[in-house]
Formats: C-alpha cells, sequence, structure tokens
C-alpha cells in the first residue's frame, strides 16, 4: 500500500466523523454533504495526482478525422481544432497536459453538479432514501477522483465517456432533452468504440426501464440510440482501418511531439491506424488478470455480499411482467462487460465500469424514488444492525484506490509480484 493511500486513509478517516456530525445536525443537509464531498474530491485529487499523461493517451491527441472517419479520432480531432484556433502552437507535451488538466477538472465539476442534481430530487430531509444516496455518492467519489488523476489514467479518455453519460442520466431522470441521447451515444463510440460494452449499458437499461413502466416510453428512442452505436461500433471495428499505411507517418510525427521525450504509444498505433492484431502480445498482461482479480473480488467481499443481497431484496418485490423485465436488466446490464473481461486485459476499468453503471442506475431509481429500490435498500442497509463496524467499509476502498489499467492497482500489484515470486522459486 503506498504512502498517498496512508494519508488519504487517515485524513479522511479523521474528517469524515466530525463533518457527518455536522451535517446531521444543520438544516441544509445538501449543501452540508456537498462541501463534505468537494473537501473529500481535495484530498483524494491531492493525494493521487501525478501530473503525467502516458504516452497512450498522447498518442490519441495525435488522430483525426483529416485522415478519414478513423477509430478514436474523436479527441484527437477536438484538440487539433482547438490548436487551429488558438494563437500558439498545442503541438507539444506541455500542451497536451494541460489540455488534459482542464479536461479533468471540467470532469470533477459536472461530477459534483450530477451529485447535486440527483440530490435535489430527493427529500430535502433525512430519509431513507437522500441516505443512501449520500453513501453511494461518497464510495463512488473514492474511487472516481483518484482514478483520473493517477498516472495510469490522467488523459484516459474513460473520462468523456463517464461525463457523457453523466448527461445523459440527467436526461433521461427529467424526461427532457431526449433527443440528445443519440448524438451522445454516437460521439461517445466515436470516441472509443468500447463505450458500447463499457458505459451503454446505462443509457439502455435506463430506458428499458421507461419503457416497461406503466406509461411505456421511450421505445423507438431506445431502438435508434441501439441501433446507432452497433452500427459505429461494427464500423470502427472492422472497416476504419483500410489505408493507413497512407498517414500513419505523420500521425507518428504528430505523436512524437506530444508524448513525453517522444515516446508514442507504438502498439496503439499499430492496432487503431494499421489495423495489425496484438492480441497474442497481451499473454502476459492476462496472466497477470487472473493472479489479481480473484484476490481482488476476495477483498471486494463484503461489496458484493451486499449487491447479491439487493439482487435478492428486489426479486421478492417484483411483481407485475413490467416490474420483472426492468430490474433484471437493471440488475444484470454490467453483463456487456463479459466480453471485455473474456479478451481485453484492462481489468480495473471494466471494474470501474462496473461501479459507474450501478451508482448511476441506483442513484437514478432513487432520484425516480422507485418504491422497490428504496425497500432493497433500506433492507441491506439493516446489516450494520448486526455488524455496527461496517461504516469502516468506506475508508476500505481507499487502500485499493485508484483503480489502474491492467493493474487492479497499486495494493493488488505488489500482491501478485510477490505470489509470482514464490511461485517462480516453488
Amino acid at each position: 500500500m503506498g504512502n498517498e493511500n496512508l494519508y488519504s486513509f487517515t485524513i479522511f478517516f479523521s474528517i469524515y466523523g466530525s463533518l457527518t456530525i455536522m451535517i446531521k445536525e444543520n438544516p441544509d443537509r445538501r449543501k452540508q454533504f456537498l462541501r463534505l464531498l468537494f473537501f473529500l474530491f481535495v484530498v483524494l485529487f491531492c493525494f493521487s495526482y501525478d501530473g503525467k499523461v502516458t504516452a497512450y493517451n498522447t498518442t490519441l491527441y495525435a488522430f483525426s478525422y483529416k485522415y478519414g472517419f478513423i477509430s478514436r479520432a474523436f479527441i484527437g480531432s477536438l484538440f487539433q481544432g482547438i490548436d487551429y484556433l488558438v494563437p500558439w502552437d498545442m503541438m507539444s507535451y506541455t500542451h497536451s497536459v494541460l489540455y488534459t488538466q482542464v479536461v479533468t477538472a471540467l470532469f470533477y465539476v459536472l461530477l459534483l453538479w450530477f451529485f447535486s442534481f440527483i440530490l435535489k430530487q430527493l427529500p430535502g430531509e433525512a430519509g431513507r432514501g437522500t441516505k443512501y444516496a449520500e453513501l453511494i455518492i461518497v464510495a463512488y467519489t473514492i474511487y472516481a477522483v483518484p482514478m483520473f488523476a493517477c498516472r495510469k489514467n490522467f488523459g484516459r479518455v474513460d473520462i468523456y465517456l463517464v461525463g457523457l453519460s453523466l448527461l445523459a442520466v440527467v436526461l433521461i431522470v427529467k424526461n427532457k432533452g431526449l433527443f440528445l441521447l443519440p448524438v451522445i451515444v454516437a460521439v461517445c463510440v466515436c470516441i472509443h468504440q468500447g463505450y458500447v460494452f463499457m458505459f451503454f449499458n446505462i443509457i439502455l437499461v435506463l430506458l428499458i426501464y421507461r419503457i416497461f413502466s406503466p406509461k411505456s416510453e421511450h421505445k423507438f428512442l431506445f431502438i435508434l440510440c441501439f441501433l446507432l452505436g452497433s452500427a459505429l461500433f461494427l464500423y470502427f471495428e472492422f472497416f476504419s482501418r483500410t489505408n493507413g499505411e497512407a498517414f500513419v507517418d505523420e500521425i507518428i510525427e504528430n505523436a512524437t511531439k506530444l508524448s513525453y521525450k517522444g515516446d508514442y504509444h507504438e502498439t496503439l498505433i499499430d492496432h487503431e491506424i494499421l489495423g495489425i492484431d496484438l492480441a497474442s502480445e497481451e499473454w502476459d498482461f492476462h496472466k497477470e488478470n487472473f493472479v489479481q482479480f480473484p484476490i481482488y473480488l476476495l477483498l471486494m467481499s463484503p461489496f458484493l455480499y451486499m449487491l447479491f443481497r439487493l439482487f435478492g431484496e428486489i426479486r421478492k418485490r417484483v411483481e407485475t411482467t413490467g416490474e420483472k423485465i426492468r430490474y433484471f436488466f437493471v440488475c444484470a446490464g454490467p453483463l456487456t462487460l463479459l466480453p471485455n473481461y473474456i479478451l481485453k486485459v484492462d481489468y480495473a476499468r471494466w471494474t470501474f465500469a462496473v461501479f459507474t453503471y450501478y451508482t448511476m442506475v441506483i442513484l437514478a431509481l432513487l432520484a425516480w424514488k422507485d418504491r422497490i429500490m428504496e425497500e432493497s435498500i433500506s433492507r441491506v442497509a439493516q446489516i450494520r444492525q448486526r455488524y455496527p463496524f461496517v461504516f469502516l467499509l468506506l475508508p476500505y476502498l481507499l487502500l485499493f484506490s485508484p483503480l489502474w489499467d491492467v493493474y487492479m492497482c497499486q495494493a493488488l500489484k505488489r500482491m501478485s509480484d510477490w505470489i509470482n515470486v514464490f511461485v517462480h522459486f516453488m
């Protein structure tokens, strides 16, 4: 466990109790909670921020639609569009870091605004929906803030996918501006086609929930979003890498300018621009996953227990066919990530996508004051009567934050290294 995790653990644990008491005693609970949350954002960021953008993330800034409708070129086109508009040269590592800092700051502002929006939909007093939403928000913050501040993911395009998904959830919850959903889906798949497996489930499941509600809304919108996302995914996966040899040299030249000491990400260009299959080169990473991920699941077993308890409580309460269909998809939504877990190696990113899904969907249902979700969470929350120290699970999450990419986190990386050394000498 790194020093930054120890410091974060100590500071968070010391302030959490006192500030929580302040919130309970203050009549304006939401504002006090948001102040606590802002402070938590600052603490987590300070002990996670590294200030370096990896070659993988800077190399993507060199991709552009001027080479055609190619895979993962949306952010690079945006970056180079800014370069065209501003009076200084953006094509340098210094400016790629500055751009990433601005985007990350805007994401944190958006995340805080989203949490504030959700809390506004809930009762102002300390009702059960409000209390559960606050706990979920704090737990997600512990992972989300360090996730995009640490070196592994600072500048990772996942930050755009999560941010746009937050906006989509707001539109669906408010039931306004839904014509923007297909636009959000198209932009997200253009940013990274992996969105279809990672965060697309949030939009689809919330639309399914509305389709099978008594009012039966948004069938056409669901079909349009699904077909649009699927079509763009298939295009980028199979048809967008036809003439990469014609412009790969220029992309490499720009990637060299944008990356630290000119060290661009060669395999990213090989795969996304030249269409070279790199699956065979990832076997060593798979072996890391096979060691780390089971340990991580074991260490997260208290949270998994509560999640499956929640599924069980929901199952007891669904009655009509519509409720059964809605809640089947609510519970099973993250199964869209199975292809990633089977074929890809960034297990920490896939796990963060699972956290994001359940956080966003549960918060949306609480904002809708969904009876089944409120009652089910209420029953799960009763475990604190049997286990009075269950509140320690929130700071416990700090031990495994930030999540990385192939490697789950610093603590799991060290554990797996020890296991590999032990097995080697056996």
